[in-house]
């Protein structure tokens, strides 16, 4: 019982984690959203051809990502038939977001990175 119990907390510490994780990309997804806003609409009389490239990078970045974590979701869902209670099917919940949430904080991190050099 005593087992079950430290599996439990542990459970709940990674969903916390996961959680902590999602909200910390906050800052850096406003960041990017108020910088591209700010410049689509200075470009938006006469768009540039850079301004035209950014805005297909938004869009094919956002489909690359969502793709990828969605796969990695899916392999990490594989587990779930295997799971041998509740507690240890969480464990592949979580394993599953927190592949489905890399791909998309990695792009947001070097979007951030290379549009505050700008």
């Amino acid at each position: 019982m005593t087992g079950e119990f430290f599996e439990l907390l542990d459970l709940w510490r990674r969903q916390a984690l996961l959680a902590g994780g999602f909200a910390a990309l906050a800052p850096s997804a406003g960041f990017v959203m108020a910088t591209r806003l700010t410049r689509m609409a200075t470009a938006a009389g006469s768009p540039s051809v850079a301004s035209l490239r950014e805005a297909e990078r938004m869009v094919s970045e956002k489909l690359s990502a969502a793709v990828e974590g969605g796969v990695a979701a899916s392999r990490a869902l594989t587990g779930l038939a295997a799971a041998a209670g509740p507690v240890a099917a969480g464990h592949v919940m979580i394993d599953a977001g927190e592949a489905a949430l890399r791909p998309a904080a990695r792009a947001l991190r070097a979007n951030e990175r290379r549009l505050s050099r700008r």
